[in-house]
């Protein structure tokens, strides 16, 4: 994944900033969704500010939203917090990898 495009300032299109991770997660529960290309890139830039993944290629829709549950679901805190409060700061520090999902 481009580490600008998860760093760098840019609309989140239809996704709600004051929404929380939890409710992100219920709003892509349409299957539409789940399969919205520009979804894409919002979704790319809130995943890797919350786990800090880099992807070997440009992921999916699906796997994103695959990847941002797995993390609410591995650290249910996570849930509760505001798409707008996702900072790069924040960010953890994982090596280059490819996330595993169940």
């Amino acid at each position: 994944m481009n580490r600008n495009l998860a760093t760098s300032p840019a609309s989140n299109g239809p996704i709600n900033p004051d929404w929380t991770i939890a409710q992100l997660l219920e709003w892509l529960s349409d299957d539409a969704r789940q399969h919205d290309v520009a979804l894409q890139h919002p979704l790319a830039r809130i995943e890797a500010l919350m786990t800090g993944a880099r992807w070997a290629r440009t992921p999916s829709t699906v796997a994103l939203i695959r990847s941002i549950a797995a993390a609410v679901h591995d650290d249910p805190a996570r849930g509760s917090l505001r798409i707008g409060e996702l900072s790069p700061q924040q960010e953890p520090g994982v090596p280059e990898r490819i996330p595993q999902l169940a």
